[in-house]
């Protein structure tokens, strides 16, 4: 059954679809490029070895904070310090609480260069960008990565 649209002819209606799927594969192709330049903006967090500069000298204390899905986050030290503190970060104070122990690290003079940051996959984001912008505010450089 062939629809009619007011011509006499009983033949099959054609639609030709190669403009659209063209049109598609450049939509496609700027939307690809476009999601290589999009950042994080207001982050300075960096990925495991994407921020490597020749004449560091490698750390000899390592700072971890691991964010649970319970909202705890554990702060590991290790290296010439070795220590293990947690977090309740549904507390208000819990941040402060890390702000004090990077302020010892950093009077220790220990040679740190950064922070990595990581949390388990049902963490709420909230969390985890507040750990972060305080994390930058200590001066403190942040790597978002797993151990």
């Amino acid at each position: 059954m062939s629809a009619n649209f007011g011509s006499s002819s009983d033949g099959e209606v054609e639609l030709n679809i190669t403009p659209i799927i063209d049109c598609f594969t450049v939509l496609i192709t700027f939307l690809l490029a476009s999601a290589s330049f999009i950042s994080i903006g207001f982050f300075e967090a960096y990925t495991p070895g994407t921020s490597v500069d020749p004449g560091q000298t490698e750390p000899d204390t390592e700072a971890i904070v691991k964010i649970k899905s319970n909202s705890i986050a554990e702060f590991q030290v290790k290296g010439k310090k070795n220590l293990t503190l947690h977090f309740d970060m549904k507390q208000k104070d819990a941040l402060n609480g890390l702000d004090e122990e990077l302020k010892k690290l950093h009077d220790e003079k220990l040679n740190m260069n950064n922070v990595l940051v990581s949390a388990d996959d049902d963490v709420d984001y909230k969390v985890l960008a507040d750990l972060m912008s305080h994390l930058n505010e200590s001066q403190f450089p942040v790597v978002v990565g797993d151990f």
